[in-house]
């Protein structure tokens, strides 16, 4: 299994790495789930435009989290700030948990995450969501408006995690495979356990998921590029 940092975009952020990115065969999608525009709740802001016009009262006042330089909500926070023309001080954590308790402190303002990080924090009204990283409703925040009801059609983005092969596995075998997983991801236990975390089981071909994997090279690698991203590692 590869999540989608080291998989799709690796080559692009870091000028070495130990592996080829191409040198493996997609399997299955196994599934997915929406980054959520979280925002600690002293920010007097709840919905996104109100959002941008504090951070533009406030320029280089405000800053956003990420759980590592060159993960997606990185590259997510980096397409917000251009999308929305604000300026706000990325802070790049090791990883979400320390990102979700500065949050939680005020420490910093806003945060790109998983459902899984920040419901727990949400429902004790520790945090406040924005809005949902997608372009229908989210089904656990039935009245949380996406990000493209918001505004901004291009900010679109969740972690993901799918199965790939070494290049040279037989056909029939990825058949095979992708065949068997499907049939676990189409289970109700699954789907159930994902839903509890926040997640959506993903079906599909492995030719599907090679095309999946394209689109999301071929964005990010654009939002890499823009932000400068690629030059720093």
């Amino acid at each position: 299994a590869s999540p989608p940092g080291p998989l799709v975009t690796a080559n692009i952020i870091y000028k070495t790495i130990d592996y080829d990115p191409q040198g493996f065969v997609p399997v299955a999608l196994l599934f997915a789930s929406p980054h959520l525009l979280t925002i600690n709740p002293l920010v007097p802001a709840q919905s996104m435009k109100e959002l941008v016009d504090y951070a533009k009262s406030k320029p280089g006042k405000l800053s956003i989290a990420s759980p590592g330089f060159g993960t997606q909500p990185h590259l997510l926070a980096e397409m917000f700030k251009s999308a929305a023309g604000i300026d706000v001080v990325h802070v790049p954590y090791k990883g979400p948990a320390a990102a979700i308790t500065d949050l939680l402190a005020g420490e910093v303002q806003i945060y790109f995450e998983t459902a899984a990080v920040v419901l727990p924090h949400a429902e004790a009204a520790k945090l406040r969501i924005l809005a949902v990283a997608t372009e229908r409703r989210f089904a656990r925040l039935p009245d949380i408006p996406t990000t493209v009801e918001s505004g901004f059609p291009n900010l679109v983005s969740g972690f993901w995690s799918g199965i790939v092969s070494p290049n040279g596995t037989p056909s029939r075998i990825v058949s095979k495979l992708n065949s068997a997983i499907n049939e676990v991801m189409r289970s109700e236990k699954a789907q159930l356990g994902l839903s509890s975390l926040g997640g959506e089981a993903k079906f599909g071909s492995p030719e599907e998921f090679a095309a999946f994997i394209a689109a999301e090279r071929e964005k990010w690698s654009a939002v890499i590029r823009a932000a400068g991203i690629n030059t720093v590692l």
